[in-house]
C-alpha cells in the first residue's frame, strides 16, 4: 500500500515496485533511489543480445526491459521484461557452457588418444557371476564411443542403490589401463574406498593389474611405495578418499577419473583431481546428483547416463513420514524387524547433546533406545571413532552380532547389509532430500519389504513437502528436481552448490 496526505492523487493503475529491503530502509526510500538512478544512468546501459534475435524473437529491448521492470505502464510489460531477462541469462549460461566445451574438446584434440584394447575388459566380465544388464551395457557403450571418437567424457552416472554404476566404472577404469592410461577413483569416506578397494583387487590381479589403496590411515614406508608406484606409472589404478588430491599424489599419466557419491565431494575437490593431467576423462557417480550438478547436465556443461533397472527381485522401500506424536508406532515397528531376523539402523544428525539446540544425538538415543529395547544388541557408530573401531562395529552388524545399529550419517555410503530391512530418520528435516535418499539406500538391499521412517520435528511447510516428496519419490532424479526447487540449484557457472543461483527469471523445471 502507499499513503497520500490531503488532496493528492494517485491513478487507480499505478504498478509500485517491491524490494527486498528491512526495518531501517523504507519501500518508499528505496523506490526514490531507483527511480533517480534509472533517470541519470538508464541510457548508459548497452544491448548485449544481437539485434537480429531481437527482431526474430520480438524480444523487448534492454533499457525498456530494466525500466519495466521497476516501473511499469501495465501487467503486460512487465512479463515482456522479465522474459527478455531469462532470454539474456539463458544466453548467457549457455554461452558460458560452450565455452567450457570448446577448450576441453581443443584441448582433447591435441593430446588425447586411446587404442582401443579390450582383452582384459574381456577378461574381468567373463570373472562376473552375473550379466551386464542392458542398461549398464548402453552406458558403457555411450562412453566407449566418447572415447574411441577422441572426446575427452564428462559424464554423470546416475543410478539408485544396486544399479550397478560400479561395475560400469570398473570396466571403463580397466578399459584406459589396458590402453596405458592410469585410472582413479575417489570415495568421500575410508569405508567406501576399502570396500571398492577389496571388491576389485583380486580380480584385477588376475588380469595382470596393478590396483592399490590410498587414504589418510596409510603412512609411512607403504605410503611413499603407493606414491612412488603412481609417479613411475607402476600403479595401474588407485583408489582413495580425498589423500589423493593432495599435491604430493603425481600421475605418471592420468586418463580417468571415477568420482564416487560425487555429491560429497566440493566442486573444487573435482576440479583438482582433474588438474593432475592435462586431459582427463571424468566419470561421476550418485543416486542423487545434487541440484548445481543436475541444472548442469540438462544445459549440456555434463553428459549423463541413467542405469534404471534394478535386480528384478528388489522391492521400493516403504517410506513414512512420522511427527513426533506417532513416534512410539514406528519403533515399534522397528522392533518387530528384529525380531523377525532382520537388522536396522537409527540415524541422528549430531554425536553430543547440544543444550541451545533440539536435535536428536546419537548418544542420547543409544542410551534411550538401550533402556527401550533390552534384549537387542544395540551398535553406537560416529566420526570420531578410529577407522579400526568403526570397522569392526560395522562388521558385527554385518554379521549379526549387532541387530541395531544407531549412528550419524557416517553410514550414508559404502555400507552393504542385505539384511538390514528398516532405518529410522530423527530429524529428518534436518538432512537435504539428497541425503535422505542416500540413507533409505542403505536397507532395500535384498528381496526383503523393507521401510524407511522420516521422523520430522517441524511442521514448517518448507519441511512437510520435503517428507511428502521423500513418501512419493523413489527415483533419484526426481528427488533432485525437487530439491532444486526447494533449495535452489547454487551458481551453474561458479562453485556454490546450493541457494540463489544468479537467475531470476527462469525455473529449470517450470
Amino acid at each position: 500500500y502507499k499513503l497520500f496526505s490531503g488532496q493528492q492523487k494517485v491513478s487507480e493503475n499505478e504498478i509500485l515496485p517491491i524490494y527486498s529491503s528491512n526495518k531501517n530502509i523504507t519501500q518508499n526510500s528505496l523506490r526514490k533511489l531507483v527511480e533517480k538512478f534509472l533517470v541519470n544512468f538508464l541510457n548508459y546501459f548497452e544491448e548485449n543480445i544481437p539485434d537480429e534475435l531481437i527482431k526474430e524473437y520480438k524480444i523487448m529491448e534492454r533499457k525498456s526491459a530494466i525500466k519495466n521492470i521497476h516501473y511499469p505502464v501495465s501487467m503486460k510489460e512487465i512479463e515482456e521484461a522479465k522474459r527478455r531477462f531469462a532470454i539474456e541469462e539463458l544466453l548467457i549460461l549457455e554461452l558460458g557452457i560452450l565455452k567450457n566445451r570448446f577448450i576441453i574438446e581443443n584441448s582433447n584434440s591435441k593430446n588425447y588418444e586411446v587404442e582401443g584394447k579390450k582383452e582384459k575388459v574381456r577378461d574381468f566380465l567373463s570373472q562376473l557371476t552375473f550379466n551386464l544388464t542392458n542398461a549398464q551395457k548402453k552406458v558403457i557403450k555411450e562412453i566407449y564411443d566418447e572415447i574411441s571418437n577422441g572426446k575427452i567424457v564428462n559424464r554423470l552416472i546416475q543410478g539408485d542403490v544396486g544399479s550397478g554404476k560400479t561395475v560400469v566404472a570398473m570396466v571403463m577404469l580397466i578399459y584406459m589401463a589396458e590402453n596405458a592410461y592410469q585410472g582413479a577413483l575417489m570415495a568421500p569416506t575410508e569405508i567406501l574406498a576399502n570396500q571398492h578397494y577389496l571388491g576389485i583387487k583380486e580380480r584385477l590381479e588376475k588380469i595382470g593389474l596393478r590396483v592399490e589403496l590410498l587414504t589418510s590411515s596409510i603412512k609411512g614406508k607403504k605410503k611413499n611405495e603407493i606414491l612412488e608406484g603412481i609417479a613411475n606409472g607402476d600403479i595401474d589404478i588407485v583408489i582413495g578418499t580425498h589423500s589423493l588430491i593432495e599435491d604430493n599424489v603425481v600421475f605418471k599419466k592420468l586418463g580417468l577419473i571415477v568420482i564416487d557419491e560425487q555429491h560429497r565431494f566440493g566442486v573444487n575437490q573435482r576440479k583438482i583431481l582433474a588438474g593432475k593431467a592435462e586431459a582427463v576423462n571424468v566419470l561421476v557417480m550418485s543416486a542423487t546428483p545434487i541440484p548445481r550438478t543436475l541444472a548442469a547436465t540438462v544445459f549440456g556443461d555434463m553428459d549423463f547416463s541413467v542405469i534404471k533397472s534394478k535386480p528384478s527381485n528388489r522391492k521400493e522401500i516403504i517410506t513414512r513420514y512420522v511427527t513426533d506424536k506417532s513416534r512410539e508406532r514406528a519403533y515399534t515397528e522397528v522392533y518387530k524387524e528384529i525380531k523377525r531376523g532382520y537388522r536396522a539402523y537409527v540415524v541422528a544428525p549430531a554425536i553430543d547433546e547440544n543444550d541451545d539446540s533440539d536435535i536428536a544425538s546419537v548418544t542420547s538415543l543409544y542410551e534411550e533406545l538401550q533402556g527401550r529395547f533390552n534384549d537387542v544388541n544395540l551398535g553406537l557408530i560416529h566420526g570420531r571413532l578410529d577407522k579400526l573401531e568403526k570397522e569392526r562395529i560395522m562388521n558385527e552388524f554385518a554379521t549379526g552380532e549387532i541387530e541395531l545399529l544407531v549412528s550419524t550419517v557416517v553410514i550414508e555410503v559404502g555400507i552393504d547389509v542385505p539384511e538390514a530391512t528398516v532405518i529410522v530418520i530423527e530429524n529428518s528435516e534436518r538432512f537435504g532430500l539428497a541425503q535422505l535418499h542416500q540413507l533409505r539406500g542403505r536397507v532395500g538391499r535384498s528381496d526383503k519389504q523393507s521401510y524407511c521412517y522420516l521422523i520430522c520435528y517441524s511442521d514448517s511447510e518448507n519441511a512437510v513437502n520435503r517428507m511428502n516428496a521423500m513418501v512419493t519419490m523413489s527415483d533419484g532424479f526426481e528427488i533432485s528436481e525437487e530439491d532444486y526447487r526447494l533449495r535452489g540449484a547454487g551458481d551453474l557457472m561458479g562453485t556454490m552448490q546450493h541457494g540463489y543461483s544468479g537467475n531470476s527469471f527462469y525455473d529449470l523445471f517450470g
